[in-house]
């Protein structure tokens, strides 16, 4: 219920405050799992991932945001749960692929904290996994331009990324950060 209400809210405040523009929408899959993976700009950025399709998007949220009650309620409530950065526990691991194995959509910026413009920083590579162990197609979303009041903010869904080719398979660390990065090198190249 909070999560709907807020979704519409959110909806409004795009379009009154942005230039506010989806490109792709039709590739996030009505049903079934699926691992949402933008790229990340601005705080405001899960709200308006979550804004664009009417399915539940369950984020992972830093831990030191759930610190504070009311916050913790909240995104609770908005079906977010916490994952600390540094190093990610068996709560974090367990959550997402029970998100996935009951067909939800997960959202996670795989680069782990905000990126300016033009900069790049290697993605954490639990997405990867995540989509292997579940089967889940991982979905590129890329967020172009700059908050503010009638600045242009597009929005463009890529098409599903599915990692056939890779299930069952034994892969080093070395081979999941190399197919993380060329995960994200596809979210950069969405236009």
């Amino acid at each position: 219920m909070i999560y709907s209400i807020c979704r519409i809210i959110v909806y409004f405040i795009n379009l009154l405050i942005f230039n506010f523009k989806i490109r792709g929408k039709e590739n996030i899959p009505k049903d079934g799992s699926a691992l949402i993976c933008p790229n990340h700009v601005s705080v405001y950025d899960p709200c308006v991932i979550a804004s664009i399709t009417p399915r539940y998007i369950h984020f992972m949220a830093k831990a030191e945001l759930f610190e504070n009650p009311f916050l913790r309620w909240l995104l609770k409530s908005l079906h977010a749960f916490p994952v600390n950065r540094g190093h990610v526990g068996m709560d974090t691991i367990k959550t997402s692929l029970k998100v996935l194995r009951e067909d939800n959509l997960l959202g996670i910026f795989p680069e782990g904290t905000r990126v300016k413009e033009g900069e790049r920083i290697p993605p954490a590579p639990g997405f990867v996994v995540f989509a292997l162990k579940t089967k889940s197609p991982i979905i590129p979303v890329k967020i172009v331009g700059q908050y503010g009041f009638r600045k242009k903010i597009e929005i463009i869904v890529g098409q599903p990324i599915y990692l056939t080719d890779h299930y069952g398979k034994k892969h080093s660390e070395e081979e999941l950060k190399e197919l993380s990065e060329a995960i994200m090198d596809q979210v950069y190249e969405l236009s």
